[in-house]
């Protein structure tokens, strides 16, 4: 199999970026990508069932390559086999079948001509890079499967915003620069993106939030770094690449429930479907970084016809277990050799987890849910799959 690149000439040579030399931390690096692996396998077969109405294999699909929308930046494949999932102006998503290791090769550096140089990270059998446009990709291919995961993501225009000075974004001091991009303003979570950035910059703000108060249970890292304060509020701060920081604060659990997302800029006084429950019902605004539109849809279906209360703990449990797997891996990435060696029993359990939540989501059918269901459900995998590629980033 060949790859065709934009112009439709030539084919690509090899690629450097499918043999880079793993690290010393190899041997424990690969049990944590099973988890990584099986998770976001999970959500690609959610966003196809949302965006297609059915689940398939992409080896037995015949692939359609876009030619419109992000699918235009990147090198059109000649396979016939593959899934597309997600194409719009902000994100794509693709999982090419009947890969071998030459073609993953052939496709790294045909993604190079297409300028995805920028702080390029080749490790084994995954590629990431900018381009200088700030788009960001992430290329994985599974041996085993011979299958290509495709991944292009924009951080988002930059413009002028304001450090809030309520809610959780006033918690932390405001970041040296005033563009940015913001993902999710309510009252139980603050995230945007800030560009003009670097690496430096992002290890001096992450001093200053530390001597602000946010030390206790950290991790500090290269290019991540999350901790909580005394009131129980979290911080993560990660450098995404092409001088742009993702900064996330998350209110304490107890000014999240009763009436602290009656406050949210996301939500009216009259939505009860994020102000009523106390029992996380406002996590349709509180974790991750679905879109408003999302939130929004959600809280008119569900003010017309309530989220059936079982359907919509088994939702929240999952999205806790991917906001447990994310911070897990923010973790482990800036962990010592020894402190890995140690966490291999919590992987042990999330691996545990994730097989039990395998059967359950596969259980369920999307016929029988009522519409209020259906934009939850649809609206939780948004902010799972947001969090997914962030975490992915760091790795």
């Amino acid at each position: 199999m060949k790859w065709k690149r934009a112009n439709g000439t030539g084919d690509s040579g090899a690629s450097s970026g499918g043999e880079a030399p793993q690290s010393k931390k190899g041997g424990k690096s690969k049990i944590i990508l099973i988890v990584i692996v099986a998770l976001v396998a999970l959500v690609a077969i959610f966003m196809v069932s949302t965006c297609k109405g059915e689940s398939s294999d992409a080896k037995d699909s015949e692939l359609d390559w876009p030619t419109s929308g992000l699918a235009t930046m990147l090198p059109k494949p000649s396979t016939s086999k593959g899934r597309v999932y997600i194409n719009s102006d902000d994100a794509f998503s693709a999982t090419l079948a009947e890969c071998s290791s030459s073609d993953y090769s052939s496709y790294v550096d045909a993604c190079k001509e297409k300028g995805f140089t920028v702080e390029a990270n080749p490790r084994h059998n995954k590629y990431t890079a900018f381009n200088e446009e700030g788009y960001e990709l992430s290329l994985t291919y599974y041996e085993g499967n011979k299958e290509l995961s495709v991944k292009l993501d924009v951080l988002g225009q930059m413009s002028s915003i304001t450090w809030p000075t309520s809610g959780p974004g006033s918690l932390v001091p405001a970041p040296p620069s005033t563009q940015g991009s913001i993902v999710n303003d309510s009252s139980k979570v603050y995230q945007v993106n800030v560009g003009d950035m670097d690496k430096d910059a992002f290890s001096a703000y992450a001093a200053q939030c530390k001597e602000a108060g946010f030390n206790v249970d950290y991790s500090s890292g290269n290019t991540s770094y999350t901790a909580s304060n005394a009131d129980g509020a979290k911080l993560h701060i990660n450098y995404r690449g092409a001088n742009v920081v993702s900064v996330r604060v998350e209110a304490a659990e107890a000014s999240s429930d009763g009436d602290g997302a009656s406050t949210s800029s996301n939500s009216t006084p009259t939505d009860s479907s994020t102000t009523s429950d106390a029992d996380g019902s406002g996590a349709s605004t509180s974790s991750n970084s679905g879109s408003s539109s999302a939130s929004t849809d959600s809280s008119t279906a569900s003010d017309a016809s309530p989220v059936t209360p079982e359907f919509k703990e088994m939702l929240d449990s999952y999205e806790k277990l991917i906001d447990k797997y994310c911070d897990f891996m923010a973790t482990y990435s800036s962990a010592s050799t020894a402190d890995q060696a140690s966490m291999l029993a919590d992987y042990t359990d999330l691996a545990k987890q994730e097989a039990d939540w395998a059967k359950r989501m596969k259980a369920v059918d999307r016929s029988t849910l009522s519409a209020a269901d259906d934009a939850y459900y649809i609206e939780v995998l948004a902010r799972v799959s947001q969090r997914l590629i962030e975490t992915g980033a760091q790795m």
